[in-house]
């Protein structure tokens, strides 16, 4: 009978661990052909890719960010919250063993029996409790590799922040070259407009033009007045947000004068950029590997849920001293002990334990989803970037030729105004143009370096999951 007993006994523990092992099955996707990247492309993707581009500022401004960022700083806190998380989960597979010491003094009725009857004692106690929980079902494991698969994650997404604020770092970079850029344009165009308007105000004061040319100068001449202002706030704004991304303290920030990147020059066409996508595109996305830890943890929890069907079996135990006198408190003959084993095994919850799993197995659909959105998202993410670099570098190209055209047009009618070949009017048009180009020239320009970093960010900058360890 025994035999029996013990047979039935070892096969439902048995087929009660393969229901609890709950594997994540991840989605199969049909994903499109990469071929491996070169050895000169993969170079570029290493941890600080924006070295690539050659400028010392900009490595310095950078480093800044990264060191000062505060978004980034509460990556890193998490990332350490979690991991004594896991530690918690690893401490709980373990004997908890705790010290007690303990004095009462009790004075029992007198209606008690006869022996105790008014007797008024002390007792003094000193030892050690011991509990362990047998995990037999895999219950602690399970909580335990879902807290490892959640730091996971939480590393995952500080590395996803690293190279967001590393990317907007280049960005406010050379944004902060062009806003720079465009408001000397426009103080230029300023200055030259306050030159001509003296020369037309001048010329309409002797009678050599007519009012209605002298109007129109003013026109203009508060026109660039006003997009100067317009720039002079962008800048400033523009400042104040660096300030904000790189850590600045609120005095820093109130002022704002960020004088510090000299005029360099950079050009669009020589950035070194990956030309085409990396094969293992799955393990350089830290967001595709920070939706699948999540996935991993969904299951882990499923099997932790569905433990609360079996019974939970525990080890007690105590050692120590106990005496009514305190001199005679550690002696070998007030020496105690106790050893025991409880199980608890759940009868009737009125359905607790089916919503929490039910709960948990809708975590995991979740996660999956969250998963599969993740790689679809990673893939038109690029896709856009890719396109997105390759047509602002044509119309950035565009743009210098028409620059180039117009600024030697705009030469030529001065000249033909001032020789009386051309209308004011057709030279005024010249100069509006010539305005209007320089400044979408520099904006353009910035596209195109934006666009040209925003491809590495999705290409993953130079994360790599293969070489990116924590350890359990």
């Amino acid at each position: 009978m025994k035999k029996y007993i013990a047979i039935t006994l070892s096969t439902l523990l048995l087929s009660g661990c393969a229901w609890l092992d709950q594997e994540p099955n991840l989605p199969k996707l049909e994903l499109p052909t990469l071929e491996a990247m070169d050895g000169q492309n993969q170079a570029l993707l290493h941890e600080k890719w924006w070295e690539n581009f050659g400028d010392t500022q900009l490595n310095s401004f950078v480093e800044y960010a990264l060191q000062n960022n505060n978004n980034l700083q509460i990556a890193l806190i998490n990332v350490e919250k979690f991991r004594e998380f896991l530690n918690l989960k690893k401490s709980e597979q373990l004997p908890r063993i705790d010290g007690l010491a303990g004095v009462s003094k009790t004075h029992t009725s007198k209606n008690n029996p006869p022996s105790n009857q008014g007797a008024t004692f002390e007792t003094y106690n000193i030892g050690l409790n011991a509990s362990f929980e047998i995990d037999i079902f895999g219950k602690l494991n399970n909580a335990k590799k879902a807290a490892f698969e959640d730091l996971l994650r939480q590393d995952y997404l500080k590395e996803m922040i690293y190279q967001r604020v590393a990317s907007d770092s280049v960005i406010a970079y050379y944004g902060l070259k062009s806003h720079e850029e465009l408001y000397n344009i426009a103080k230029q165009q300023f200055l030259d407009e306050e030159e001509a308007f003296r020369d037309i105000e001048n010329k309409y004061n002797n009678g050599f033009v007519s009012k209605n040319i002298y109007l129109q100068e003013i026109s203009l001449l508060e026109m660039t007045k006003d997009n100067l202002l317009a720039q002079k706030e962008i800048l400033d704004n523009y400042k104040t947000a660096i300030y904000l991304l790189v850590g600045k303290d609120v005095q820093e920030i109130f002022e704002a004068s960020l004088n510090i990147i000299e005029d360099t020059k950079y050009d669009t066409f020589s950035l070194p950029v990956p030309a085409n996508l990396p094969s293992d595109l799955l393990n350089k996305r830290a967001d595709i590997k920070a939706a699948e830890s999540k996935v991993k943890a969904s299951a882990f929890n499923v099997s932790v849920a569905r433990s609360a069907y079996f019974p939970s079996f525990s080890l007690t135990g105590n050692l120590g001293y106990v005496s009514g006198d305190l001199d005679k408190l550690v002696r070998s003959d007030s020496s105690s002990y106790g050893i025991g084993g409880n199980l608890l095994s759940p009868i009737l919850d009125f359905g607790r334990i089916k919503a929490s799993v039910e709960n948990a197995k809708k975590d995991q659909q979740i996660a999956l989803l969250e998963y599969e959105e993740s790689i679809k998202k990673a893939f038109a993410d690029i896709k856009n970037a890719l396109t997105s670099y390759n047509i602002n570098k044509e119309r950035f190209a565009s743009q210098e030729k028409r620059y180039e055209a117009i600024n030697e047009k705009k030469e030529i009618s001065k000249n033909q105004y001032e020789n009386g070949y051309i209308s004011y009017l057709e030279y005024l048009e010249v100069r509006k143009e010539e305005q209007q180009v320089a400044s979408l020239k520099e904006r353009t320009k910035l596209e195109a370096l934006r666009s040209a970093v925003n491809l590495y960010y999705n290409l993953g900058g130079g994360f790599d999951a293969a070489n990116h360890k924590i350890e359990e």
